[in-house]
């Protein structure tokens, strides 16, 4: 009798001991909180998240992954079971994006809600997965570098044109053309001079009315005289000036277009292979960490046997 009073308070001792550690795991887990079942549809692959992932909404851990599979119909599409916090409440603007914990390759879902719309999301609805920084990189990174070949190569068919344009410019009739000037400026006024006296000779056989109207006219001439004069020498400056404009925008072009050729093209080749290969390597990285998480650990896992050696299992 003693024997089954000791084996009935042992029972209920392990009984109740047992319940308070279902109880206490259920307080800890926190699974008495309501929770809100959403899916997040994907059209991209998510490598990286598994089941028990973390779901944050702007950074701040809000839930977990509860299931991963394709969708039915079309395999294409990826069906990402979600679940949060009741009191996270989501608007038909939310999104998800795909992130990265650090370097270890796992990914976990970081939810927000730009607010644009009012309409509340319910339980079980849907939530679209947008591509994440990495992604976007890697499908635009060729059009950037094309557009940057594009702009390197206009940048050096214009310093060609102008170069071209500036080698056309007959420098030599330029400089004789401002000589003329010069020498013709210098011969006017002597010849206006000589103009004078001999008009001053003639009034004295005119009339008062005409010697009038010829000191008028040698007035006009010479005031023209002095006007033409400075205007002379300011387009034989300016003349000059163009012409050593002239010698240094051929000298500039030269040296962009030398620039362009030797130094800024191939450097642009070199970065363009220089990101492909990056984007190569990217990617068999994270195809390594997707297939052996546990590489980032213990390194690349060894290549298995081909045919012909030892240890290969057709």
């Amino acid at each position: 009798m003693e024997n089954r009073s000791h084996a009935i308070a042992v029972g209920l001792f392990t009984l109740i001991l047992g319940l308070a550690a279902i109880f206490a795991f259920w307080w800890l887990s926190g699974s008495r909180e309501e929770k809100t079942h959403y899916t997040i549809n994907s059209n991209r692959p998510v490598s990286g998240l598994n089941p028990e992932a973390s779901v944050k909404f702007r950074g701040v851990e809000v839930g977990k992954v509860l299931h991963i599979s394709l969708d039915d119909n079309t395999q294409n599409d990826i069906h990402v079971e979600i679940e949060v916090t009741k009191t996270l409440q989501l608007s038909k603007a939310a999104y998800a994006e795909l992130r990265l914990q650090g370097v270890t390759g796992l990914a976990y879902i970081d939810l927000n809600d730009d607010g644009s719309s009012q309409q509340r999301l319910g339980p079980d609805d849907t939530i679209p997965l947008r591509p994440s920084f990495v992604d976007r990189f890697t499908e635009h990174a060729p059009e950037i570098i094309e557009q940057v070949e594009t702009l390197v190569k206009s940048s050096s068919q214009l310093a060609a044109t102008a170069h071209e344009m500036v080698q056309k410019i007959d420098t030599d009739q330029l400089n004789r053309t401002i000589a003329n000037l010069e020498k013709a400026s210098a011969q006017l006024e002597p010849l206006l001079r000589t103009s004078t006296a001999t008009m001053n000779r003639l009034g004295s056989f005119a009339s008062e009315r005409n010697r009038q109207q010829l000191e008028s006219t040698l007035q006009s001439l010479q005031q023209t005289s002095d006007a033409v004069r400075p205007l002379m020498d300011t387009l034989g400056q300016s003349a000059r000036d163009f012409s050593s404009m002239t010698g240094t925008l051929t000298q500039s072009s030269q040296q962009l277009s030398d620039s362009l050729q030797q130094d800024t093209l191939p450097r642009l080749n070199a970065l363009t292979d220089s990101l492909q290969r990056d984007s190569q390597q990217f990617e068999q990285l994270m195809e390594t960490l997707e297939d052996h998480p546990q590489s980032l650990l213990l390194g690349k896992p060894k290549a298995q046997p081909g045919p012909g050696e030892a240890g290969f299992k057709p």
